[in-house]
């Protein structure tokens, strides 16, 4: 995601700035030949400085070029864990894990501060460096004048310090492009090193592919199979706008989609990847029938799955192996120019100290919104747009707005202060003086209007091409067994070209100021001769103006960023007069009484008036067809949704009037996808850090777990890489076992925890929550009817609606009974399995 948000933009910004390399050293040069008409051979004193102050920089340059790259790297590790964090903020809060995220994220940030600070330390030198050097020039040519017997009139000194004052901003500017020149080249480097690393070889296919994956990957979009009843049940049938990810659809449903675009490629070879794991057993036997049997009946199909009633009907079978004088007046300039340097050291390093301390203020805050915010945040909000808040914006903050700040600032300033001392020796400048800046900041305002919406514009457009490459990288098998790259990538390079118009736009309407400006600047000038003999080169110069507009346009980015430093909270972590006691919830009972959930407050309930009560240590079922509101209700027991009337009860104490870190953190669940973040095992299983190695081992030994991971060298420091997917999917469900093993928790929820595993893993799930969960409240949401028939009682949810809670056994010999159709079609599937 760097590379596109962060370093695509460095690169894009060096032709602008590539230019000035060339005219700054022609000016440079013309400029010494007036010099040495003017001054003569004191001219080479001039050279002198600007040499020495060329091989100052170059070890600078090369120190700045070291930090910029460590920078990047820290940058990097950074915005991986904040992606890592974003794209699993469901499964952080489930498990009351936000703190310790947001403080691992903050520690990297810290790290990232120190080569932040090591690369602006140098940018500020490098700026004192050349803006103290027109003065240091002047001081040595002046100097040499007066050991080389080079008289000093009017004449030839008005001409040194005029020409001198002419090349003092390509001078000053020549910071700012060693700066732009470094971070394009650690760009070109860091993307040249992508580029080159190894790439998939081709494989040889007969005929078209599709291919439906484990673990549903859905576009934002509208959807357009088994899917009729649940179109009717959404607002616009299928048009319905998808949020990313498929948030707004339940897993089943996000599996049925991939089966039909799937179905609509009309392939030669399909490759299904488990896909039938999300959906209860009667759907899966209809999928399996209608799919599989029927609309691929002539076609080849792999399927890998774990559900062995279907294997009966395919003609082979693989299985996986898992191995006042001129001197005194010349002592008085170089005194000025001694004051002037100081000035320029205060003022960089404490530019530098400033940005620092804004810049952690502000990340702080931003970081501390985001983890605080309420899951239908993210539900509503594209990864991509968060990521480029945290990526390419933070990085302006940190890298631009602070000395364009400076830049700006100075050179109004400095405009100010000349016209000031001119009204003091001439008060007739003030005729040509004040028509300039009103006409200035009239151009001014007009221009702002513009290129402060095209900033805005460049910045929504940029999350547009971070959102699309986050969801293109998470779908890049979809993407690929289809043949769709070039399509992709069309998109890619489109929203690329919609990026780049209003970044570019900018740049022409700030030239468009500076024409004018300019333009103006000459005009007045010429009109008013007699007083412009009497006025320096660079008074009225656009340079100010030019400034403070690439400051406003920055600024932009501050502004983004504060747009989600005050996004709604959830509720409080802790509240301080409404702690629970320290062995809360010591019974397990959970009271649910009139409950009523809706997602926003303008939309329909999907949870309506559910009253029911499960018992301490009773082992509750509950039961629905795909998308009826099962996990809904699981998220209102965690507060991941709040009531929109009525209230659940544990243990006689209201959920909602405790704070989320000691409602969260006292209950354990094995959630639906089996979550594992980059690290070692043993910063999965307790990355809070609070147990010992010794309880790790005896819990992984339960989990059976333990074989696996002693085979590996590293044992509990064995990696684990991103999204762990150097784990089979059976494997990482056992690992979400083992930290509800360690939390110990009086209240255990399994969200179709088995959906995506194979029987022998869920054997091993139940005997495990059986034997270790024996005196607990275990709350099992299922597709799989045997892992609800040994429960205590069942609850079977329709429509958002509980329409029976009773146990199982009795619910099975009522007649109409939701549970008892379940339980029906299940083993009249499994039957006719074992027929075929």
């Amino acid at each position: 995601m760097n590379y596109v948000t962060v370093d695509a933009y460095r690169i894009g910004e060096f032709p602008f700035w590539f230019h000035q390399t060339w005219t700054t050293s022609l000016q440079l040069c013309l400029s010494l030949v007036i010099l040495f008409h003017a001054v003569g051979l004191a001219t080479f004193a001039a050279m002198a400085i600007i040499l020495l102050t060329v091989l100052c920089n170059v070890p600078l340059a090369k120190l700045q070029h070291r930090f910029q790259t460590k920078l990047m790297t820290a940058q990097d590790e950074r915005l991986k864990r904040c992606g890592e964090a974003l794209v699993n903020m469901k499964v952080l809060k489930l498990y009351a894990w936000e703190t310790h995220f947001r403080t691992v994220i903050e520690k990297l940030r810290e790290v990232e501060y120190t080569s932040l600070r090591a690369a602006q330390l140098l940018k500020a030198y490098n700026g004192i460096l050349f803006w103290s050097s027109p003065v240091l020039v002047s001081v040595a040519t002046f100097g040499a004048c007066y050991l080389l017997k080079v008289p000093l009139h009017a004449n030839n000194v008005f001409t040194f310090v005029a020409t001198l004052r002419l090349v003092q901003e390509p001078v000053r500017s020549i910071p700012d492009v060693i700066g732009v020149v470094i971070q394009a080249k650690v760009a070109f480097a860091r993307i040249e090193r992508f580029l080159e690393a190894p790439e998939l070889q081709h494989i040889q296919i007969h005929g078209t592919m599709a291919y439906v994956s484990q673990t549903a990957w859905i576009q934002t979009g509208s959807i357009r199979c088994s899917l009729v009843k649940d179109l009717d049940l959404l607002p616009y049938g299928d048009r319905t706008e998808i949020g990313e990810r498929g948030v707004n659809l339940s897993g089943g449903q996000k599996q049925r989609i991939q089966l039909a675009r799937a179905l609509y490629q009309d392939a030669d070879i399909y490759l299904l990847d488990d896909p039938f794991s999300a959906v209860d057993a009667h759907t899966a036997t209809s999928l399996f029938n209608e799919y599989v049997m029927e609309a691929l009946a002539r076609k080849t199909v792999f399927l890998v799955t774990h559900q062995v009633d279907f294997l009966p009907a395919f003609d082979a079978v693989l299985i996986d192996n898992p191995n006042t004088s001129t001197l005194k007046l010349i002592g008085v300039y170089l005194l000025i120019g001694v004051g002037s340097t100081v000035f320029l050291l205060t003022r960089g390093l404490s530019t530098v100290i400033l940005n620092m301390q804004s810049s952690r203020s502000l990340f702080s805050q931003l970081l501390n919104s985001l983890f605080r915010a309420p899951m239908s945040f993210y539900d509503s909000t594209p990864l991509g747009r968060i990521l480029s808040r945290v990526s390419s914006d933070l990085s302006i903050v940190d890298l631009d707005v602070p000395f364009w700040f400076i830049l700006a600032v100075g050179a109004t300033s400095n405009n100010y202060a000349n016209l000031g001392v001119l009204a003091v020796i001439t008060w007739q400048v003030l005729f040509v003086s004040i028509p300039m800046i009103y006409l200035a900041i009239r151009l001014q305002k007009y221009y702002f209007s513009s290129a402060k919406e095209f900033m805005r514009i460049n910045g929504t457009t940029k999350s547009y091409v971070a959102n699309h490459l986050a969801e293109s990288v998470a779908g890049a098998i979809t993407i690929r067994a289809f043949r769709q790259e070039e399509r992709f990538f069309a998109k890619n390079l489109d929203l690329i070209d919609k990026n780049a118009s209003p970044f570019f736009h900018s740049f022409t309407a700030n030239e468009w100021l500076i024409q004018r400006l300019e333009t103006m600047s000459a005009a007045v000038l010429a009109s008013a001769a007699l007083c412009m003999v009497l006025l320096p080169p660079g008074t009225f110069s656009s340079v100010s103006i030019q400034n403070q507009n690439t400051l406003a346009n920055y600024i932009i980015s501050v502004e983004r960023l504060n747009q989600y430093m005050h996004i709604p909270s959830e509720a409080p972590e802790v509240i301080k007069e409404n702690r629970p006691p320290p062995s809360w919830p010591s019974v397990g009972k959970v009271e649910i009484c009139d409950l009523k959930i809706r997602y926003r407050s303008e939309a329909p309930l999907v949870l309506k008036w559910i009253s029911c009560t499960f018992q301490g240590g009773h082992k509750i079922g509950i039961v629905g067809r795909t998308g009826s509101g099962k996990t809904t209700l699981i998220g209102a027991l965690f507060r991941l949704v709040e009531p929109a009337g009525g209230k659940i009860v544990v243990d006689g104490i209201d959920i909602t009037k405790i704070g989320l870190h000691d409602l969260r953190s006292r209950f354990g669940i094995i959630p639906q996808d089996p979550t594992l973040f980059s690290g070692t095992v043993r910063y999965n299983l307790d990355p809070l850090a609070q147990h010992t190695d010794q309880e790790i081992w005896e819990v992984l030994g339960k989990c059976q777990l333990r074989e696996a991971i002693q085979e590996k060298e590293e044992g509990l420091d064995s990696l684990v890489v991103e999204d762990g997917s150097n784990w089979s999917m059976g494997q990482r469900q056992l690992f979400c076992l083992g930290r509800a093993i360690l939390r110990r928790s009086r209240v255990l929820v399994l969200d179709e925890a088995t959906a995506s595993i194979d029987n022998a893993t869920d054997l091993i799930l139940q005997k495990t929550i059986r034997t270790e969960f024996a005196d607990c409240t275990v709350i099992t949401v299922a597709h799989r009817i045997p892992t609800v028939m040994d429960c205590t009682m069942v609850l079977a949810i329709k429509d958002g609606r509980l329409v029976e809670y009773d146990e199982p056994m009795q619910l099975m010999k009522r007649e109409d009974s939701l549970f008892g159709q379940l339980v029906k079609e299940y083993w009249s599937h499994s039957q006719s399995s074992e027929s075929q």
